[in-house]
């Protein structure tokens, strides 16, 4: 068999870029895209099973997905949640059907529009300590301009929900919202060894470094973020005994494979009760 400069170069220019939202990475026919979809809803309720929430995640859950992002005019904008880490929020935030959802650390209200569409039912509570960078306020949610640790926003209900985006110690979030009766919450800001230095303000200790005994306690770890050099030890005093209240927890699997979309350092964590 023979080859040719043209057998390398098979990929054809069909004419000048189009701008597409920002969740829009690629296009495919139409027989290639539902294939492809299916592989991401087997991934996705490969975990809503393992984890244990039901019903299972649809199709029409995913057409609602990005309906939802053509609004959302945070969606894509640096520093915001990233779409795989929109699509978990969506998804388990719909399966769960929470009466009350709290966020804590919404910036510029992407994560918080997607929240709030996902369980439009449920009552919303946003915190953060400066709203001027959000884009625009929703009806329907509480906002409150103060830290959630100094606040007594309960659960209602066992699958109420809580997502913490806000560099806080992610075992001080999870101890908090256990003696508040949160059963579900995600963390963000949960990078593990080898991530890091893609942070200044990572919210340690993270759930990365209690996961199965990782660090010790007095181990340390430094690295550089735009050009300063940052230390860090881990202490187990400062896990607030969580390990203890935990029964089950989960980092969200990839899903840039088949999306094009960025994943986010998000764990869902289950507490006891």
């Amino acid at each position: 068999m023979t080859y040719d400069m043209h057998s390398t170069s098979l990929v054809q220019d069909v004419g000048a870029a189009i701008l597409e939202p920002p969740f829009i990475k690629y296009r495919a026919n139409p027989s290639l895209h539902a294939r492809n979809m299916h592989a991401v809803l087997q991934c996705v309720n490969q975990f809503t099973a393992t984890v244990g929430v039901r019903p299972t995640v649809s199709m029409a859950d995913f057409d609602d997905f990005f309906q939802c992002m053509g609004r959302n005019q945070a969606f894509g904008i640096p520093g915001t949640t990233p779409g795989n880490g929109t699509i978990w929020l969506f998804l388990l935030a719909r399966q769960l059907n929470p009466k009350v959802i709290v966020e804590s650390g919404v910036y510029r209200g992407s994560s918080l529009f997607t929240l709030r569409h996902a369980a439009p039912q449920a009552k919303m509570f946003a915190f953060d300590l400066n709203f001027s960078l959000l884009l625009s306020k929703l009806e329907g949610i509480d906002y409150r301009q103060h830290d959630w640790g100094t606040d007594n926003v309960r659960a209602e209900s066992p699958s109420d929900l809580c997502f913490f985006d806000d560099h806080i110690n992610n075992c001080l979030r999870i101890r908090q919202s256990y003696e508040r009766g949160f059963k579900h919450v995600i963390v963000d800001d949960a990078p593990d060894l080898g991530e890091i230095h893609q942070f200044r303000y990572p919210a340690v200790p993270t759930m990365a470094m209690i996961e199965d005994d990782k660090w010790s306690d007095g181990d340390t770890a430094e690295w550089n973020w735009n050009g300063r050099r940052l230390r860090y030890t881990f202490r187990l005093g400062d896990t607030f005994g969580v390990k203890q209240l935990i029964q089950g927890l989960y980092r969200f699997p990839s899903l840039k494979r088949w999306t094009g979309l960025e994943d986010a350092f998000h764990y869902y964590v289950r507490l006891r009760a």
